[in-house]
C-alpha cells in the first residue's frame, strides 16, 4: 500500500463526510453496538461460571451468587475501558455508514485488525479461563481482570500496527472528521 493511496483515501472519506447530510447517532445505537460486543465477554464469563460449578464444586452448595458478584466486580474494569475506547470509533463508523466503509481501503484495513485483535482477545481470554477453571476455588471469577489486561495490551498493539499508516495527511484528514462530527453548531 502506497502513502499517496491512503493519502487519497483519507481525503475521500472527509470530502464524502463533508458533502453528505449525514445522520448523527444516537447514544441508544451507539451503546447497542458496544454491548452486543461486551455480551460476548459476558456470555463467556457465565459460561466458565457455570463450568466452574460443576466441576470445581466441593461437598455442599456451589456459592454462585458470590461468584457472579466477583465476576461483575473484575468485569466492571473492562466494560468501562472498552467503553470509553470505542465509544467515539463506533460513532464515527455508523456515521460514515456502510457506502463509504466498504469502499474505503483505509476503514477496511482498520477493521481488519480490529477482527484480528478481537479474536486474539477471544482466544486468549478463553485459554486464561480454562486455566483459571483448572486451578479451582473459583478464580474463573477474576477472568475480568484477564480482560481487561489483554484488552489494554490489544489496543496498543492495533495502535501500534495502525501507526505506519497514518501520514500527517492521514492524521490531519481524519481529525477534520473527527470535528465534523463532534463540532456543536455555532
Amino acid at each position: 500500500m502506497k502513502r499517496s493511496e491512503l493519502e487519497k483515501d483519507a481525503d475521500y472519506i472527509l470530502a464524502e463526510f463533508e458533502n453528505r447530510d449525514y445522520e448523527i447517532p444516537s447514544n441508544h445505537q451507539i451503546l447497542k453496538i458496544i454491548f452486543s460486543r461486551l455480551m460476548i465477554v459476558y456470555a463467556i464469563q457465565i459460561m466458565f461460571i457455570v463450568a466452574d460449578g460443576v466441576f470445581n464444586h466441593e461437598q455442599g452448595e456451589y456459592p454462585f451468587f458470590y461468584t457472579l458478584a466477583l465476576a461483575l466486580g473484575s468485569n466492571l474494569f473492562f466494560t468501562l475501558a472498552f467503553l470509553m475506547s470505542s465509544y467515539n470509533p463506533v460513532c464515527i463508523r455508523i456515521a460514515l455508514g456502510d457506502e463509504i466503509g466498504k469502499q474505503s481501503i483505509l476503514i477496511g484495513l482498520v477493521e481488519k485488525k480490529i477482527h484480528f485483535y478481537s479474536v486474539f482477545l477471544l482466544c486468549t481470554n478463553a485459554i486464561v479461563g480454562l486455566i483459571l477453571l483448572w486451578a479451582g476455588e473459583r478464580f474463573v471469577a477474576g477472568l475480568g481482570f484477564s480482560w481487561f489486561g489483554t484488552y489494554l495490551i490489544s489496543v496498543l498493539c492495533l495502535q501500534g500496527s495502525l501507526s505506519r499508516y497514518m501520514t500527517p495527511a492521514v492524521v490531519h484528514s481524519l481529525s477534520k472528521v473527527q470535528e465534523l462530527l463532534s463540532a456543536s453548531p455555532k
